[in-house]
């Protein structure tokens, strides 16, 4: 038979299960400190059209919103939580105010994108057209090679 030996613990201290409200609040300050640096790495992404670091932006972005949705949600729950709207109102407002940034810094991030989106589609529809216009007027001699009709009137020998 194996004799076994007691479980020690390193660390004796007692762990709360429950963290104070004020770390739950420092977390969420955190949080959305995260979340505005963000936004703004995605805005200089957007305006410098550096597609490749948009998806890695977005991921860390979701990561950081799952984040302050559970830490929100926790809060909610805390046994202290009406302790919210009287001991720590200043706090939470401190806190709401840079979620209303996070808010319109997101909003001006998809206005950026929209814009980028229809700039890029009217490029595409000029390049097709002008593509469109000028493949119509291209015809073929006897000889294979390709003569341009109106209103390019040039020849090109391929």
């Amino acid at each position: 038979m194996v004799a076994r030996r007691p479980i020690r613990s390193i660390n004796r201290r007692a762990v709360p299960a429950v963290k104070t409200l004020v770390d739950y609040l420092n977390d969420q300050d955190s949080i959305l400190d995260s979340v505005i640096k963000i936004l703004a790495r995605e805005h200089n992404a957007i305006k410098e059209r550096r597609l490749d670091d948009l998806e890695a932006i977005a991921e860390d972005k979701s990561s950081f919103m799952l984040k302050l949705q559970a830490n929100d949600q926790r809060i909610k729950l805390h046994p202290e939580s009406a302790e919210l709207k009287t001991k720590y109102q200043d706090r939470v407002t401190k806190i709401k105010e840079k979620l209303a940034k996070c808010k319109m810094m997101n909003e001006t991030n998809g206005k950026l994108i929209t814009l980028s989106l229809a700039a890029n589609r009217r490029l595409s529809d000029v390049l097709m057209q002008s593509r469109d216009k000028y493949s119509r007027n291209m015809t073929y001699t006897d000889k294979g090679s390709t003569k341009a009709t109106s209103p390019l009137r040039v020849n090109i020998n391929a």
